[in-house]
Protein backbone atom coordinates (compact mmCIF):
# COMPACT_ATOMS: atom_id res chain seq x y z
CA UNK A 1 0.00 0.00 0.00
CA UNK A 2 2.82 2.14 0.70
CA UNK A 3 4.85 1.86 -2.46
CA UNK A 4 0.83 2.18 -4.33
CA UNK A 5 1.00 5.57 -2.49
CA UNK A 6 4.68 6.59 -2.83
CA UNK A 7 4.02 6.08 -6.75
CA UNK A 8 0.34 7.92 -6.52
CA UNK A 9 2.71 10.77 -4.81
CA UNK A 10 5.59 11.04 -7.00
CA UNK A 11 3.38 10.82 -10.19
CA UNK A 12 1.39 14.20 -9.16
CA UNK A 13 4.35 15.83 -8.11
CA UNK A 14 5.96 15.32 -11.85
CA UNK A 15 2.41 16.34 -12.88
CA UNK A 16 2.50 19.44 -11.13
CA UNK A 17 6.41 20.34 -12.16
CA UNK A 18 5.80 19.50 -15.69
CA UNK A 19 2.56 22.06 -15.98
CA UNK A 20 5.47 24.69 -13.82
CA UNK A 21 8.00 23.88 -16.53
CA UNK A 22 6.23 24.23 -19.49
CA UNK A 23 7.11 26.64 -22.08
CA UNK A 24 4.11 28.51 -22.69
CA UNK A 25 3.26 31.73 -20.69
CA UNK A 26 -0.22 30.51 -19.18
CA UNK A 27 -2.35 34.02 -20.79
CA UNK A 28 -0.63 34.47 -24.46
CA UNK A 29 -2.72 35.19 -27.58
CA UNK A 30 -0.29 33.11 -29.51
CA UNK A 31 0.92 29.82 -29.90
CA UNK A 32 4.32 28.70 -31.15
CA UNK A 33 4.74 24.97 -31.99
CA UNK A 34 7.98 23.12 -33.16
CA UNK A 35 7.86 19.84 -34.97
CA UNK A 36 11.73 18.41 -35.77
CA UNK A 37 12.30 16.05 -37.77
CA UNK A 38 13.23 13.40 -35.25
CA UNK A 39 10.44 13.06 -32.68
CA UNK A 40 12.82 12.63 -29.77
CA UNK A 41 14.47 16.12 -31.04
CA UNK A 42 18.30 14.36 -31.34
CA UNK A 43 20.83 13.23 -34.23
CA UNK A 44 24.05 11.82 -34.61
CA UNK A 45 26.83 14.59 -35.58
CA UNK A 46 26.61 14.54 -39.36
CA UNK A 47 23.34 14.40 -39.38
CA UNK A 48 21.18 17.43 -40.50
CA UNK A 49 18.04 18.72 -38.52
CA UNK A 50 14.57 20.44 -39.42
CA UNK A 51 12.14 21.92 -37.97
CA UNK A 52 8.70 22.60 -38.67
CA UNK A 53 7.29 25.67 -37.18
CA UNK A 54 4.08 26.92 -36.90
CA UNK A 55 2.53 29.96 -35.28
CA UNK A 56 -1.26 30.75 -33.91
CA UNK A 57 -3.14 33.26 -32.47
CA UNK A 58 -6.33 32.96 -30.80
CA UNK A 59 -5.88 29.53 -32.29
CA UNK A 60 -5.96 30.35 -35.90
CA UNK A 61 -2.90 29.88 -38.40
CA UNK A 62 -1.14 33.39 -39.41
CA UNK A 63 -0.74 32.81 -43.23
CA UNK A 64 2.21 35.06 -44.40
CA UNK A 65 3.82 35.89 -41.07
CA UNK A 66 7.74 36.48 -41.79
CA UNK A 67 9.65 34.80 -38.79
CA UNK A 68 13.19 35.78 -38.43
CA UNK A 69 14.94 32.17 -37.19
CA UNK A 70 18.93 32.93 -35.84
CA UNK A 71 20.86 29.72 -35.25
CA UNK A 72 23.92 28.79 -33.20
CA UNK A 73 25.57 26.55 -30.30
CA UNK A 74 24.54 26.18 -27.21
CA UNK A 75 24.35 29.75 -25.53
CA UNK A 76 26.94 30.96 -28.06
CA UNK A 77 26.07 33.64 -30.58
CA UNK A 78 24.26 33.33 -33.35
CA UNK A 79 26.18 31.28 -36.70
CA UNK A 80 23.43 31.85 -39.10
CA UNK A 81 20.36 33.95 -39.97
CA UNK A 82 17.48 34.62 -42.05
CA UNK A 83 13.73 34.49 -42.52
CA UNK A 84 10.68 32.33 -43.84
CA UNK A 85 7.28 32.91 -44.20
CA UNK A 86 4.54 30.95 -43.49
CA UNK A 87 2.38 29.47 -45.49
CA UNK A 88 -1.10 28.22 -43.51
CA UNK A 89 0.36 28.69 -40.60
CA UNK A 90 3.46 26.37 -41.49
CA UNK A 91 7.54 26.80 -42.66
CA UNK A 92 10.15 24.50 -42.38
CA UNK A 93 13.81 26.04 -41.23
CA UNK A 94 16.85 23.68 -42.09
CA UNK A 95 19.05 23.91 -38.71
CA UNK A 96 22.07 21.98 -40.09
CA UNK A 97 24.30 20.25 -38.47
CA UNK A 98 27.11 19.59 -35.75
CA UNK A 99 30.43 17.36 -36.06
CA UNK A 100 30.65 17.54 -32.58
CA UNK A 101 28.51 16.43 -29.90
CA UNK A 102 26.42 19.47 -28.28
CA UNK A 103 23.28 21.31 -28.79
CA UNK A 104 22.32 23.74 -31.42
CA UNK A 105 19.82 26.78 -30.61
CA UNK A 106 17.19 28.15 -32.94
CA UNK A 107 15.65 31.16 -31.34
CA UNK A 108 12.56 32.69 -33.56
CA UNK A 109 10.74 35.70 -33.46
CA UNK A 110 7.56 37.21 -35.52
CA UNK A 111 5.79 40.90 -35.41
CA UNK A 112 2.33 39.84 -35.58
CA UNK A 113 -0.37 42.69 -34.94
CA UNK A 114 2.47 45.58 -33.75
CA UNK A 115 3.97 43.07 -31.29
CA UNK A 116 7.14 40.88 -31.29
CA UNK A 117 6.67 37.27 -30.32
CA UNK A 118 9.82 35.69 -29.44
CA UNK A 119 10.30 31.54 -29.03
CA UNK A 120 13.56 29.23 -28.56
CA UNK A 121 14.14 25.52 -29.11
CA UNK A 122 17.35 23.36 -29.18
CA UNK A 123 17.82 19.91 -30.97
CA UNK A 124 20.61 17.66 -29.46
CA UNK A 125 23.72 16.47 -31.47
CA UNK A 126 24.91 12.56 -29.78
CA UNK A 127 24.86 14.58 -26.52
CA UNK A 128 25.49 10.89 -24.78
CA UNK A 129 29.03 11.60 -26.00
CA UNK A 130 29.77 14.77 -24.22
CA UNK A 131 32.61 14.95 -21.77
CA UNK A 132 32.96 16.87 -18.96
CA UNK A 133 35.10 19.81 -19.05
CA UNK A 134 36.73 19.50 -15.40
CA UNK A 135 38.69 16.31 -14.89
CA UNK A 136 37.06 14.39 -11.66
CA UNK A 137 39.64 14.93 -8.93
CA UNK A 138 41.86 11.68 -8.53
CA UNK A 139 40.76 12.06 -4.20
CA UNK A 140 37.34 12.78 -5.45
CA UNK A 141 35.72 10.19 -3.63
CA UNK A 142 38.30 9.97 -0.35
CA UNK A 143 37.74 14.08 -0.26
CA UNK A 144 34.19 13.86 0.60
CA UNK A 145 33.51 10.56 2.72
CA UNK A 146 36.36 12.57 5.06
CA UNK A 147 34.32 15.28 4.90
CA UNK A 148 31.26 14.00 5.39
CA UNK A 149 32.74 12.12 8.80
CA UNK A 150 34.15 15.26 9.89
CA UNK A 151 30.63 17.30 9.67
CA UNK A 152 28.56 13.77 11.31
CA UNK A 153 30.93 13.94 14.62
CA UNK A 154 29.07 17.41 15.43
CA UNK A 155 26.15 16.61 17.01
CA UNK A 156 22.23 16.67 15.46
CA UNK A 157 21.17 19.72 17.11
CA UNK A 158 18.21 22.12 15.93
CA UNK A 159 15.02 24.51 17.60
CA UNK A 160 11.80 23.70 16.39
CA UNK A 161 9.13 26.40 16.59
CA UNK A 162 5.26 25.72 15.97
CA UNK A 163 4.24 28.31 13.09
CA UNK A 164 0.54 28.83 13.58
CA UNK A 165 -0.46 30.63 10.22
CA UNK A 166 1.21 27.59 7.70
CA UNK A 167 -0.55 24.89 9.94
CA UNK A 168 -3.96 23.37 8.85
CA UNK A 169 -6.33 20.79 10.13
CA UNK A 170 -4.51 18.47 7.84
CA UNK A 171 -0.81 19.33 8.72
CA UNK A 172 1.70 21.00 11.28
CA UNK A 173 4.27 23.54 10.47
CA UNK A 174 7.46 24.19 12.50
CA UNK A 175 10.20 26.95 11.72
CA UNK A 176 13.87 25.11 12.34
CA UNK A 177 17.15 26.06 12.82
CA UNK A 178 19.72 23.65 12.31
CA UNK A 179 23.42 23.71 13.42
CA UNK A 180 26.02 22.85 11.14
CA UNK A 181 28.86 22.77 13.55
CA UNK A 182 30.55 24.27 16.09
CA UNK A 183 31.20 27.42 14.95
CA UNK A 184 27.04 28.11 15.27
CA UNK A 185 26.99 28.18 11.43
CA UNK A 186 23.30 27.29 10.43
CA UNK A 187 20.90 26.68 7.82
CA UNK A 188 16.91 27.54 8.89
CA UNK A 189 13.59 25.78 7.23
CA UNK A 190 9.97 24.67 7.39
CA UNK A 191 8.82 21.28 8.13
CA UNK A 192 5.90 20.40 7.78
CA UNK A 193 4.27 16.93 9.41
CA UNK A 194 0.79 15.49 8.70
CA UNK A 195 -1.54 15.84 11.51
CA UNK A 196 -2.75 12.09 11.21
CA UNK A 197 -0.10 9.41 13.24
CA UNK A 198 1.18 7.59 11.21
CA UNK A 199 4.63 6.55 9.04
CA UNK A 200 5.79 8.64 6.06
CA UNK A 201 8.47 9.17 3.29
CA UNK A 202 10.46 12.39 3.87
CA UNK A 203 11.14 15.02 1.42
CA UNK A 204 14.06 17.49 1.30
CA UNK A 205 13.46 20.65 -0.95
CA UNK A 206 16.47 22.55 -1.35
CA UNK A 207 16.09 26.52 -2.82
CA UNK A 208 16.66 28.44 -5.97
CA UNK A 209 19.18 30.98 -6.45
CA UNK A 210 19.46 34.07 -4.60
CA UNK A 211 19.87 35.28 -0.98
CA UNK A 212 16.13 35.56 -0.05
CA UNK A 213 13.07 34.40 1.97
CA UNK A 214 11.39 30.94 1.96
CA UNK A 215 8.48 32.20 -0.17
CA UNK A 216 4.84 30.73 0.07
CA UNK A 217 5.93 27.59 1.71
CA UNK A 218 1.70 27.02 1.33
CA UNK A 219 2.31 26.49 -2.08
CA UNK A 220 3.08 23.23 -1.67
CA UNK A 221 0.63 22.26 1.14
CA UNK A 222 -0.44 19.18 -0.83
CA UNK A 223 2.92 17.14 0.10
CA UNK A 224 1.95 17.20 3.64
CA UNK A 225 -1.41 17.11 3.44
CA UNK A 226 -1.52 13.82 1.35
CA UNK A 227 1.23 12.33 3.25
CA UNK A 228 4.84 13.39 3.31
CA UNK A 229 6.68 15.13 5.91
CA UNK A 230 8.45 17.87 3.75
CA UNK A 231 11.66 20.29 4.87
CA UNK A 232 12.06 23.17 2.91
CA UNK A 233 14.90 25.01 3.63
CA UNK A 234 16.96 28.04 2.89
CA UNK A 235 20.85 27.50 2.83
CA UNK A 236 22.22 31.00 3.93
CA UNK A 237 21.54 30.93 7.94
CA UNK A 238 19.05 33.76 7.79
CA UNK A 239 15.31 33.23 9.17
CA UNK A 240 13.03 33.59 6.68
CA UNK A 241 10.43 34.87 9.19
CA UNK A 242 12.99 38.72 8.37
CA UNK A 243 11.06 40.77 6.52
CA UNK A 244 11.31 41.31 2.71
CA UNK A 245 12.93 44.55 2.85
CA UNK A 246 15.99 43.25 5.05
CA UNK A 247 16.47 40.23 2.95
CA UNK A 248 16.55 42.86 -0.37
CA UNK A 249 18.99 44.80 1.76
CA UNK A 250 21.26 40.91 2.90
CA UNK A 251 20.72 40.39 -0.89
CA UNK A 252 22.59 43.39 -2.77
CA UNK A 253 25.13 43.58 0.07
CA UNK A 254 26.36 40.11 -0.18
CA UNK A 255 24.80 38.52 -3.75
CA UNK A 256 26.26 40.86 -6.52
CA UNK A 257 27.85 39.48 -9.71
CA UNK A 258 31.03 40.61 -8.19
CA UNK A 259 30.88 39.18 -4.96
CA UNK A 260 28.04 36.49 -4.81
CA UNK A 261 28.14 33.77 -2.87
CA UNK A 262 28.33 31.32 -5.81
CA UNK A 263 31.52 32.13 -6.24
CA UNK A 264 32.96 32.48 -2.79
CA UNK A 265 36.13 31.12 -2.56
CA UNK A 266 36.01 28.96 -5.30
CA UNK A 267 39.64 28.77 -5.60
CA UNK A 268 39.69 26.21 -2.95
CA UNK A 269 37.43 23.20 -1.96
CA UNK A 270 38.16 23.38 1.73
CA UNK A 271 37.03 27.12 1.88
CA UNK A 272 34.38 27.19 -1.10
CA UNK A 273 30.70 29.03 0.02
CA UNK A 274 29.04 25.87 -1.01
CA UNK A 275 30.85 23.22 0.15
CA UNK A 276 29.34 24.34 3.31
CA UNK A 277 26.04 24.04 1.78
CA UNK A 278 25.99 20.44 0.53
CA UNK A 279 26.88 19.74 3.69
CA UNK A 280 24.13 21.20 5.21
CA UNK A 281 21.29 19.34 2.82
CA UNK A 282 23.15 15.92 3.92
CA UNK A 283 23.08 17.13 7.84
CA UNK A 284 19.19 17.87 6.60
CA UNK A 285 18.30 14.45 5.77
CA UNK A 286 19.71 13.17 9.13
CA UNK A 287 17.40 15.68 10.66
CA UNK A 288 14.44 14.21 9.04
CA UNK A 289 15.67 10.19 8.86
CA UNK A 290 15.96 10.87 12.65
CA UNK A 291 12.24 11.90 12.83
CA UNK A 292 10.36 8.85 14.67
CA UNK A 293 7.75 9.76 11.99
CA UNK A 294 10.33 8.63 8.95
CA UNK A 295 8.86 5.27 7.11
CA UNK A 296 12.30 4.33 7.51
CA UNK A 297 12.56 3.91 3.57
CA UNK A 298 11.68 6.76 1.45
CA UNK A 299 14.07 9.76 1.25
CA UNK A 300 13.32 12.24 -1.59
CA UNK A 301 15.38 15.08 -2.68
CA UNK A 302 13.46 18.00 -5.00
CA UNK A 303 13.99 21.55 -6.18
CA UNK A 304 14.31 23.95 -9.48
CA UNK A 305 17.15 25.93 -10.67
CA UNK A 306 19.46 25.81 -8.29
CA UNK A 307 17.21 23.71 -6.12
CA UNK A 308 17.02 21.19 -8.56
CA UNK A 309 21.42 21.25 -8.67
CA UNK A 310 21.37 20.64 -4.97
CA UNK A 311 19.08 17.80 -5.14
CA UNK A 312 21.21 16.63 -7.46
CA UNK A 313 24.51 16.95 -5.70
CA UNK A 314 22.57 15.26 -2.38
CA UNK A 315 21.33 12.57 -4.23
CA UNK A 316 24.90 11.66 -5.28
CA UNK A 317 26.48 12.50 -1.84
CA UNK A 318 23.86 10.73 0.30
CA UNK A 319 22.91 6.92 -0.23
CA UNK A 320 19.90 7.25 1.85
CA UNK A 321 18.29 9.24 -1.08
CA UNK A 322 15.56 6.87 -3.13
CA UNK A 323 14.52 9.33 -5.31
CA UNK A 324 15.39 12.74 -6.75
CA UNK A 325 13.50 15.26 -8.85
CA UNK A 326 15.76 18.10 -10.56
CA UNK A 327 12.26 19.88 -12.48
CA UNK A 328 14.40 22.62 -13.99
Amino acid sequence: MKNRFLSMFIGAVLFVLSVAAENYPYRSDVLWVTVPDHVDWLYKTGEKAKIEVQFYKYGVPQDGVEVLYELGGDMMSSDTKGTVKLKNGKAVISMGTMKEPGFRDCRLTAKVGGKTYSHHIKVGFSPEKLQPYTQLPSDFNEFWNKTKAEAAQFPLTYTKEYVKKYSTDKMDCYLIRLQLNKQNQCIYGYLFYPKAEGKYPVVLCPPGAGIKTIKGPMRHKYYAEEGCIRFEIEIHGLNPELDEDTFGEISRAFSSRENGYLVNGLDSRENYYMKRVYLACVRSIDLLTSLPEWDGKNVIVQGGSQGGALALITAGLDKRVTACVANH
